[in-house]
């Protein structure tokens, strides 16, 4: 678990590995997550993950129950009764499948990081900022590992499935600028990918014309669930995939840049892993591919991501400055980002830094509710801010190593490396105020955010 120093005892409970895959498959493989039951004194309550409602038993069954006031009842428990359960339960329901682990803790608070959330007990008087909860937050989603075993798929980010069901629907938001040219074939590949979703998995794309000239067209004979809108004002990335979130009707969000081809296994292995809990961001490797040479027929190499492999030298642009050359694998050095919480840094980036806008999946839930923020123009980093706040908010950042994506190579769409750095220093200056904010409220407005600085 995220802190086993607090449990005097931790064991598996006695679930063997696969034992849970036919009961899930007899429930249509209906979406799942993680709670955390704690015997208290009075009556007995299960926490669910942050943006969650949890439960409580009264009565002689469970009762839904608000997050907060759980919070509060755990925050101000000196001891539970009994050790405490990790449940593998349906979603938004009170039926469990199976005890996952059980541990005595010496303090209930303690079960709060088992989920992800943010080691800081609640009602301060100031809600904590962005950077506060990103510091208090653990990214180790070992519960989620286990779950992952007893369904018989292996560690949650190595895992390769089969095709699953996801009936809540799957949008693909695509913001686009003046990219005629690789347009026809990113839609080719993403068409390929929606081939192999099952048929009760309901699918829409969303491609968003961010005011180029000459405007946009889509190919012929692409699926009608693909339709392109229009922004006649120049929105930018965060903008334009604000504009296509808007107009997106189904539960599942992935964001993909118009030069980005995603893998034919791509959408099935992302959804996967949003059938085990209700609170993640899922990212996968890229592979850098020259403008002029087709997208290979075999599936992306990550091995030279930057989430795989960088070196960093002095100079470099970015939040924390660079003293000394260092090369870091951060894939490697966190366990697949499991050991990247709590603020570390591995030379100059974190966790939100292995948020790419190229590629990512989450609730739309999630999603609708932070919007990318407004004032971000030209190159980066609205991505890293937009998965600041989710991860403060309580996300765990996943990697899926099972599929990747070919990204295409092109020139600075800035029109110079100069120009594209002066972009880049001012939206860092925008995401250092940003994680100033409070994590669980909405972007402030810039006029208010500067007039509070």
């Amino acid at each position: 678990m995220t802190r086993p120093q607090a449990a005097r005892k931790l064991h598996r409970a006695e679930v063997e590995p696969g034992a849970l895959a036919g009961p899930w498959a007899q429930a249509g493989y209906t979406p799942l997550e993680v709670v955390v039951e704690v015997p208290l004194a009075a009556r007995r309550v299960r926490l669910a993950a942050p943006g969650r409602p949890g439960w409580v038993h009264r009565g002689g069954r469970w009762q839904p129950a608000p997050a907060r006031a759980l919070l509060a009842l755990l925050a101000r428990t000196p001891a539970a009764v009994g050790p405490a359960r990790l449940l593998l339960s349906e979603r938004g329901r009170s039926r469990v499948f199976a005890a996952l682990l059980e541990a005595e803790v010496a303090d209930p608070w303690t079960v709060t990081g088992w989920l992800g959330w943010p080691d800081i007990r609640p009602f301060r008087s100031t809600p904590p900022t962005t950077a506060e909860a990103l510091a208090a937050r653990s990214n180790h989603y070992g519960a989620l590992d286990h779950a992952a075993h007893a369904l018989g798929l292996g560690p949650i980010d190595t895992f390769h499935t089969r095709p699953l069901p996801w009936r809540a629907g799957i949008s693909v938001v695509i913001p686009a600028r003046d990219v005629h040219d690789v347009l026809p074939d990113v839609l080719s590949a993403l068409t390929a990918a929606t081939a192999r979703l099952t048929v009760d998995t309901p699918w829409e794309a969303i491609v968003v014309d961010d005011a180029g000239t000459p405007p946009l067209r889509l190919p012929a004979g692409l699926p009608p669930q693909i339709r392109l809108v229009r922004s006649d004002t120049r929105l930018h990335c965060g903008g334009a995939r604000n504009h296509g979130l808007a107009r997106t009707r189904h539960e599942l969000i992935v964001f993909c840049d118009a030069d980005t081809h995603l893998a034919p296994d791509y959408l099935n292995q992302h959804i996967a892993r949003h059938l085990l809990a209700p609170n993640l961001i899922t990212v996968s490797l890229r592979e850098q591919i020259p403008a002029h040479l087709p997208v290979p027929g075999r599936s992306p190499d990550g091995s030279r991501d930057s989430r795989t492999t960088a070196r960093y030298v002095p100079g470099r642009l970015g939040l924390h400055p660079v003293q000394a050359p260092v090369t870091v694998r951060p894939l490697d050095q966190t366990l697949g980002f499991r050991t990247f919480g709590h603020g570390r840094l591995l030379g100059p980036v974190d966790l939100p830094f292995m948020v790419k806008g190229n590629n990512l999946a989450l609730p739309a839930t999630t999603a609708r509710s932070l919007g990318f923020p407004p004032e971000f123009t030209g190159w980066g980093p609205e991505d890293v801010c937009f998965a600041a706040k989710a991860i403060a908010r309580g996300s765990y950042v996943i990697p899926v190593l099972s599929t990747g994506v070919f990204h295409r190579a092109h020139p600075p769409r800035s029109g110079s490396a100069e120009r594209r750095d002066a972009e880049l220093a001012a939206n860092l200056g925008h995401y250092a105020r940003r994680l100033t904010e409070p994590a669980v409220r909405p972007w402030q407005s810039v006029g208010t955010q500067a007039g509070r600085s």
